[in-house]
């Protein structure tokens, strides 16, 4: 159905009493109350085009100047049009069924329909649809907002929004190509296994890249673990894993370095070298906390030091967790004077285990109130676990992790690593 079938349809149908002041008309004339030029002022200065039209036949009767403005029209030119003048053919039937939901709902909101200017170009623009009566007869009033600016405003973040998009998806990439490097400069669990009898690990990043790391190593009759956590997560917390990793294989496969405090030293001298700026002498309070453990197979001698970095002994047989909880002071920049690092050394039998975590497992809010893990509950964890065998003791870690965490995010990167002696 179009125009010439609904308008007509419209006409003989709708009885509307009263009449619309003619304030630019086809004869030229003005009707209306006393009221009519306050009407005109505003209906003429109006910033929107206005054009009233017959409903029988689409004749303009009426027009304000900003319609003529807006259509490229002089005024008097275009009330010698009808609305079919100001369509493009492909958009007729859509406007005549626009027309029609607006008086069967007494006005309408569309900006989807076009008008044609006198150049032929379209002008793109917001309509809103009154119903009225013009002298008696069915008439509807049309104003007109040119949208053009607002499509291009919209079209402009449109394509920024891509750009964005683009730059995300590269962004993602990237990120993802760097975790499979670190991911691959991480020990796989058959390395710890081989160095100590059985391990399990728990590596939980908060972001696709991580902030801490861990790490084994061998060297003759010696089993080494480190786990570390530096200063913040994501790529600049993974940055600094990166300088760990290398100034620990340097430190230990190259010079031999096998003592746990010597390591700590040796890699703490590293970093603030490497942290420190050359041009002015400024500090960057950057660094890591730190586990390590060193494991004499033979002798079955056990040695730790730690920076901020507990460690907890599981021994076979008995459900208390042993914990040394390291030095106060971190692998870095701190306040104060840098002192030695203590060493803990203890003797271990098969069967017992031993596990370094960052503080991102026993910091996690969760549970009913919404609270820290906090290290004596890893601890519980630990001790009620401790019947399992390793592989199964990780995932039941991980599953209590994710229990306490629930609905909340995870605060931090997540590394847990336990290790069991063999016989």
């Amino acid at each position: 159905m179009n125009w010439s079938e609904i308008l007509p349809l419209l006409a003989s149908v709708i009885v509307l009493g009263g009449s619309i002041i003619a304030f630019r008309s086809r004869q030229g004339k003005a009707s209306g109350r006393a009221s009519a030029n306050t009407y005109q002022h505003l209906f003429e200065r109006s910033h929107d085009g206005a054009i009233v039209m017959d409903v029988a036949n689409g004749r303009i009767h009426l027009a304000n100047p900003r319609a003529a403005e807006m259509l490229g029209y002089a005024l008097d030119d275009l009330l010698s049009l009808t609305v079919f003048d100001l369509h493009f053919k492909e958009d007729l039937d859509r406007s005549s069924l626009r027309i029609a939901d607006a008086w069967a709902k007494g006005g309408d909101l569309f900006d989807d329909i076009p008008f044609k200017r006198s150049d032929g170009e379209p002008l793109p623009v917001e309509c809103s649809v009154k119903v009225t009566n013009h002298e008696g007869d069915p008439a509807i009033v049309m104003y007109m907002r040119d949208i053009s600016e607002r499509l291009r405003l919209q079209q402009e973040v449109a394509e920024r929004n891509a750009r964005v998009e683009e730059q995300n998806r590269e962004m993602m990439s990237s990120l993802r190509y760097a975790q499979g490097i670190q991911q691959a400069m991480l020990p796989a669990l058959s390395q710890l296994r081989g160095a100590f009898g059985d391990a399990c690990i728990l590596f939980k990043p908060r972001d696709i890249v991580s902030g801490d790391f861990y790490w084994c190593a061998q060297v003759g009759q010696k089993s080494i673990l480190a786990v570390a956590d530096c200063t913040g997560h994501g790529v600049p917390g993974a940055l600094l894993t990166m300088s760990g990793i290398g100034m620990l294989q340097q430190i230990v496969n190259v010079r031999g370095v096998l003592h746990p405090a010597g390591i700590l030293s040796e890699l703490r001298t590293e970093l603030l070298r490497s942290l420190a700026h050359q041009d002015d002498g400024a500090q960057v309070c950057d660094g890591m906390d730190m586990g390590i453990i060193v494991h004499d197979r033979v002798t079955r001698e056990c040695e730790y030091s730690g920076a901020l970095c507990p460690l907890y002994i599981v021994r076979k047989g008995r459900d208390a967790v042993e914990e040394l909880k390291g030095d106060r002071f971190p692998i870095g920049f701190h306040d104060g004077e840098l002192r030695p690092f203590t060493a803990h050394l203890f003797e271990l039998n098969p069967g017992d285990r031993l596990f370094l975590a960052s503080d991102g497992f026993s910091d996690q809010f969760g549970g009913p109130h919404g609270r820290k893990l906090k290290p004596s509950g890893l601890r519980t964890l630990l001790a009620e676990l401790g019947d399992l065998n390793m592989c199964a003791q990780g995932r039941a870690l991980e599953r209590s992790f994710e229990q306490h965490r629930g609905s909340l995010e995870q605060v931090d990167d997540v590394t847990l690593v336990g290790v069991m002696i063999g016989g």
